[in-house]
């Protein structure tokens, strides 16, 4: 994402932005209201979604209102405990990159933008407010690890396979295609 060094905004945006704005806005997730907020500098990334985070709903209860048509046995309260309590309104954003990015990069970037890496819950009420966001782009939130035996360290992700919504965990350590969306939240 190349970045103006005075404003944190990215210098110009591209075809493909733009015809991802033109897609949002005719969908009506982007109201004239939200557009102006970006305009002014309100909103450090685009586009955003707001949902309700139940921090106190166990995973396994999260994935089950995500009604998602297959869910990896590994996504459990066990393998992804949370430290949050309560219920709040948030946006999640999703942030894109026009190239292949690392991880560590993504969350760079973000951190750039005032933002930091959703976490899993965050993600499954993603999923249960926008249930066909999952069948545009794949999303990943980087804010919360599975660590597997070997040292391998794994993200929840929601994707498509076919027209089939599936909840899954991919590697932290490869590299993300352009294709894939990032959900972030304001520090």
């Amino acid at each position: 994402m190349s970045q103006s060094s005075t404003t944190g905004r990215a210098s110009e945006p591209t075809f493909a932005q733009l015809k991802e704005l033109f897609a949002q806005i005719e969908s009506g997730r982007i109201t004239k209201e939200r557009l102006q907020a970006f305009l002014r500098g309100q909103d450090p990334a685009f586009p955003s979604y707001t949902v309700t985070v139940d921090y106190d709903q166990s995973v396994d209860q999260s994935v089950r209102s995500g009604r998602y048509d297959w869910a990896n046995d590994d996504i459990t309260s066990r393998n992804f405990p949370s430290g949050n309590v309560g219920r709040t309104q948030i946006d999640i954003f999703l942030l894109s990159f026009e190239a292949p990015i690392s991880s560590e990069d993504a969350i760079r970037e973000m951190e750039k933008q005032g933002l930091h890496p959703a976490t899993l819950k965050e993600l499954l009420a993603l999923g249960v407010v926008y249930p066909d966001l999952q069948r545009e782009n794949p999303i990943v939130a980087l804010g919360s690890t599975c660590h597997h035996p070997g040292g391998y360290v794994f993200v929840p992700v929601l994707h498509r396979r076919d027209s089939y919504r599936h909840l899954d965990l991919f590697w932290f350590g490869g590299a993300w295609s352009s294709r894939w969306r990032f959900a972030a939240v304001r520090k």
